[in-house]
C-alpha cells in the first residue's frame, strides 16, 4: 500500500479545477436541465473521476477501499432510514398519521388562515417528516380554502411551504435531516438540537409575519361554504377508527428522543406499538398490517373505500397522503447514498479536491468565512443539481478540512447545509421540489417565494450566527 502511494503523483491546481468544473457541468446538465436520474449522473461522474485518477497512478482498488470505509460509517444511518420507512408504514395503517391530519384540519380558522396554515403544516410535516406529503395533502386543502375565501394564494402557499419545510428540516423522520447528519457524521438528535438556534427565531418571525399579513382576514366573509375540509375529514374518519390513543407511537418517539435513547430501537419500538394499535382499532387483515411495515401502506387495503363519500379530487389527495411508508420506500435514498459515496470515494482518491482545498483553506481564515462559504456553496449546488442530498456529500468533502482546522463541531456544518440547501430547494423554480410545489399548490414558485417566511428567515439566521461568531460563541459549537 505504501508502494502504491509513493508512485502516485498529485494533480496540478489547473487540472483539479478543470475536473471540478467538468463535474459541476455534468450535474447542472444531467440533473438540473435534462432531469436524468440522480443515480445515473452520479455514476457517470464517478466514471469520469476514476479515469482522471488513473492519470495520476491511482487504482480502482484504492477507490473501493475508500468506498468500503464510507459505507462502514454509514451503516447506522442506513438502519435509521429503514426503521423510519417501517415506522411511517406502521403509523399509517394504525391511523396515527391520519389522526394528526384530521386534528390539523379541525383547528383551521379561516379568520387566521395564513397563520393556521403555517402552524398546521408545521405539525403535519414534523410528525410525518415529508414536505411533499404535507404540501400535497393538507396544503392542497388550505389553498382550496384560500381560493374559496378569495384571499391571497401566494401568501397561503408561502405559509404551507414554510410549515412543510419546518418538518423537513427538524423532523427525525425526514430523509434530508438524516442525510445532512450522515454527511456531516454527527448524531441525528445533536444535529436537530443545533438547528433549533436558527429554527426557533425563524418560527417566531414566521408566526408574527403570517399573523400580520393576515390580520385583515377577520373582515373577510368566513361563512363561505368550503367543502374541501369537511370532505377530507369525513373521508379520514370513514376510513379509519380515530382515537387519541393512536398518538401513543409519536409520544414514544418524543420520549425516546428526550431521553437520548438509541434511535433505531426507539423507532422500531414505536413501529410495533403502532402495529399493535392497528390490530385493535383498524379493520385490516394481519397480512396487510405486516405488508404495510415492509412494503408500505396502500389504499387498496381498505375494504370499505368505495363506501366512503368523496369526490375524485379528495380521493386523489387521500392516495397522496396514505400511499407511503414501508422499508422498501427507503431503498431509493439508500441507492442514492451509495452512488454518492462511490463518487465521493473516486473524488478523494483522485486528489483533485485536496489540491483545491489547500488553496481554499488559506482564503477561509476565519470561522465566519468558513460557515458563510459552506452555506452559499450548499445553495449553489442545490440550485445547479436540484438535489439537496448531493450537495450534502460534496460540501462535506470540500469543507471538512476547514472545519477541522478551526475546531468547529460538525453540527455547524449540518446546520449550514440544511439552511443553504434543504430550505431553499423548493424556492428555485427549476428544481424538482420547486416544480412539485408549484404544480401541487397551483402557485408559481416566484410568487410564493417572498412569503416563505420560515425558509428565508432560517437562511438569514444561519448567516447571522456565522457573522456574530467573531464576538460570541452563541449558536456556534466548537469541538470540546
Amino acid at each position: 500500500m505504501n508502494a502504491i502511494n509513493e508512485k502516485k503523483s498529485h494533480p496540478s491546481f489547473l487540472s483539479a479545477l478543470m475536473l471540478l468544473i467538468s463535474i459541476f457541468i455534468i450535474f447542472l446538465l444531467g440533473i438540473g436541465i435534462l432531469n436524468y436520474p440522480v443515480e445515473f449522473v452520479l455514476i457517470l461522474a464517478t466514471i469520469i473521476t476514476s479515469i482522471y485518477s488513473c492519470f495520476y497512478k491511482s487504482k480502482w482498488s484504492d477507490i473501493i477501499i475508500s468506498f468500503v470505509g464510507k459505507i462502514k460509517d454509514a451503516v447506522p444511518a442506513m438502519l435509521v432510514l429503514l426503521s423510519i420507512g417501517m415506522l411511517i408504514g406502521c403509523w399509517m395503517i394504525s391511523g396515527t398519521i391520519p389522526l394528526m391530519v384530521y386534528y390539523g384540519l379541525e383547528i383551521i380558522n379561516p379568520s387566521y388562515l395564513y397563520l393556521t396554515a403555517f402552524l398546521v403544516t408545521v405539525c403535519i410535516s414534523t410528525f410525518t417528516g415529508t414536505s411533499w406529503g404535507s404540501a400535497g395533502t393538507i396544503g392542497v386543502a388550505l389553498v382550496s380554502v384560500a381560493a374559496a375565501m378569495n384571499v391571497s394564494l401566494p401568501i397561503t402557499a408561502g405559509a404551507v411551504i414554510s410549515g412543510a419545510y419546518f418538518g423537513d428540516k427538524l423532523s427525525p423522520l425526514s430523509d434530508t435531516t438524516i442525510m445532512a447528519a450522515l454527511a456531516a457524521q454527527v448524531d441525528l438528535y445533536q444535529s436537530i438540537k443545533n438547528m433549533l438556534y436558527t429554527a426557533i427565531p425563524a418560527f417566531i418571525f414566521a408566526c408574527i409575519g403570517f399573523y400580520l399579513v393576515g390580520s385583515n382576514l377577520a373582515d373577510v366573509d368566513s361563512n363561505i361554504q368550503v367543502d374541501t375540509i369537511p370532505i377530507m375529514k369525513t373521508a379520514l374518519s370513514g376510513l379509519f377508527n380515530l382515537s387519541p390513543i393512536l398518538l401513543l407511537p409519536p409520544i414514544l418517539v418524543f420520549v425516546g428522543a428526550t431521553r437520548k435513547l438509541d434511535t433505531v430501537i426507539v423507532l422500531i419500538a414505536s413501529s410495533f406499538l403502532a402495529l399493535f394499535l392497528s390490530v385493535i382499532f383498524q379493520p385490516f387483515h394481519i397480512a396487510d398490517i405486516v405488508s404495510s411495515a415492509v412494503n408500505g401502506f396502500k389504499t387498496s387495503m381498505f375494504a370499505n373505500i368505495n363506501d366512503v363519500p368523496m369526490n375524485s379530487a379528495t380521493r386523489e389527495n387521500i392516495n397522496i397522503l396514505l400511499n407511503r411508508g414501508g422499508m422498501y420506500s427507503m431503498v431509493s435514498p439508500i441507492v442514492v447514498m451509495l452512488c454518492a459515496f462511490m463518487f465521493a470515494s473516486a473524488l478523494d482518491v483522485s486528489g483533485g479536491l485536496a489540491v483545491i482545498l489547500n488553496k481554499l483553506v488559506i482564503k477561509l481564515n476565519t470561522v465566519t468565512k468558513t460557515i458563510v462559504s459552506t452555506i452559499f456553496t450548499s445553495s449553489l449546488l442545490v440550485a445547479c443539481t436540484g438535489n439537496a442530498v448531493i450537495s450534502f456529500f460534496l460540501v462535506k468533502d470540500m469543507y471538512n478540512p476547514c472545519f477541522e482546522n478551526k475546531k468547529l463541531h460538525m453540527v455547524n456544518m449540518s446546520r449550514a447545509m440544511e439552511s443553504g440547501a434543504t430550505l431553499l430547494e423548493g424556492l428555485f423554480p427549476w428544481t424538482i421540489s420547486g416544480m412539485f410545489m408549484a404544480k401541487t399548490l397551483g402557485v408559481n414558485t416566484l410568487d410564493y417565494l417572498p412569503w416563505a417566511f420560515f425558509n428565508l428567515s432560517c437562511f438569514i439566521m444561519a448567516l447571522f450566527y456565522a457573522v456574530i461568531s467573531r464576538w460570541t460563541n452563541f449558536g456556534t459549537r466548537y469541538v470540546d
